[in-house]
């Protein structure tokens, strides 16, 4: 394991959500966060020296946009996806929630429907409802070990108000990575019922040994004219405190509507960190990306088995991609609203509970495992003392 990512670096006091907020939004002391998806690992150096420039530089004006930033990103997407996009395609924005509800005030109306597939991030939710668009709920085919879309269902609940299909690729929480033959059948749906597709592609670079991320508008030029595929190095870097996405739309009418309707909003200029930051991390940020992910698939395996040994009542559902793991709680005694309390009063961990990605999420938690080994041991410890005390 790579030795940068055990060392173990103290966030409290840096205005850090994970670390400071902890005790406002769980309400226990001395909590340990596992929940918010950020990692307590610094950014790559060269991010870091790229950044450092700048403020020796020392005037932070307005910035003006840089074509390097759009040669990395193009030449990131062909690298790591095999994805060749025009660099007229790419729109940059302040955050990939903040690009989903833009697209969504754009091409739809109040009262129009819009898909989501649960259970999921739960930003989704709100992004739909506080538009005041009709939110409709596709629900994953879940087995019980393994999730699937269920398209069958998708095109039960399409009516002539649909309009829109938000798609989390890979999916957060869940961890599934859609394979081709998935975003395929998707993409024959949305085209049989004109559907736009907003494609939430935040966790691509983060994949798991032996998976492939394929882009939903790669799949088909049918695909490729109706989606707006929103990017960012923000998850894959550890950089979402500078605020840096990006949304590729390959169809010229929509992304000029879109490129409108940001300018009308006044939402269309970035900081002047953020082009830095990206372009830093795309042109010389793979090896760390590469060293992350061992990390962190040793980080999974780790808790997988460490569940199984002193906690069988638990269930580590196997993921594809992205840090986040999906911890199935079906087998303990216990309400969603019982564990919650369980797992702060007793336990002192802070973890996601998975109620609010939906109510097919009830019965799980989801756990951040982008933290040095030694942070996810005491966490883990922490939750067997408290499973141990309750006699599970």
């Amino acid at each position: 394991m790579s030795e940068r990512f055990n060392e173990v670096i103290e966030r409290r006091g840096t205005d850090s959500m994970k670390w400071d907020m902890t005790k406002q939004r769980f309400g226990g002391e001395n909590l340990l966060p596992m929940w918010v998806a950020d990692m307590d690992f610094r950014a790559p150096q060269e991010v870091l020296d790229a950044l450092h420039e700048k403020v020796e530089h020392g005037i932070f004006g307005y910035p003006a946009h840089s074509e390097t930033v759009d040669l990395a990103v193009q030449s990131w997407l062909t690298r790591r996806y095999n994805w060749r996009i025009n660099t007229n395609s790419l729109i940059y924005t302040a955050g990939i929630v903040p690009s989903i509800s833009y697209i969504i005030q754009a091409f739809t109306e109040p009262g129009d429907q819009v898909i989501i597939q649960t259970p999921v991030y739960y930003p989704f939710y709100d992004v739909v409802n506080k538009n005041n668009r009709e939110l409709i709920r596709n629900p994953l085919a879940f087995d019980g070990d393994h999730y699937d879309m269920d398209l069958e269902h998708l095109e039960s609940a399409i009516t002539e108000k649909t309009k829109m299909i938000v798609l989390c690729h890979p999916h957060n929480p869940v961890g599934r990575v859609w394979k081709q033959n998935e975003l395929e059948a998707l993409a024959e749906v949305c085209k049989k019922h004109d559907l736009l597709v907003v494609s939430d592609e935040i966790h691509a670079d983060l994949l798991f040994k032996g998976q492939k991320h394929i882009p939903f508008a790669s799949v088909s030029d049918d695909a490729s004219a109706r989606t707006f595929t929103c990017l960012a190095p923000s998850k894959t870097f550890n950089l979402a405190g500078i605020q840096t996405s990006y949304v590729v739309v390959e169809n010229e009418q929509f992304r000029t509507k879109l490129r409108s309707h940001l300018a009308n909003s006044f939402a269309n200029m970035t900081n002047s960190f953020a082009e830095i930051a990206t372009e830093a991390a795309y042109n010389y940020g793979e090896e760390w990306l590469d060293e992350l992910m061992v990390y962190v698939e040793d980080n999974f395996n780790f808790v997988q088995n460490y569940i199984k040994e002193h906690m069988p009542e638990l269930r580590v559902m196997d993921s594809e991609g992205t840090y986040l793991l999906w911890l199935e709680c079906s087998k303990l005694p216990l309400t969603p609203t019982e564990r919650k309390k369980w797992l702060i009063e007793e336990a002192e961990v802070a973890l996601n509970p998975g109620s609010i990605f939906g109510e097919e999420g009830k019965s799980f938690e989801r756990i951040n495992l982008a933290c040095p080994r030694a942070t996810l041991q005491e966490g883990l410890e922490r939750i067997r003392k408290a499973y141990i005390k309750r006699g599970f």
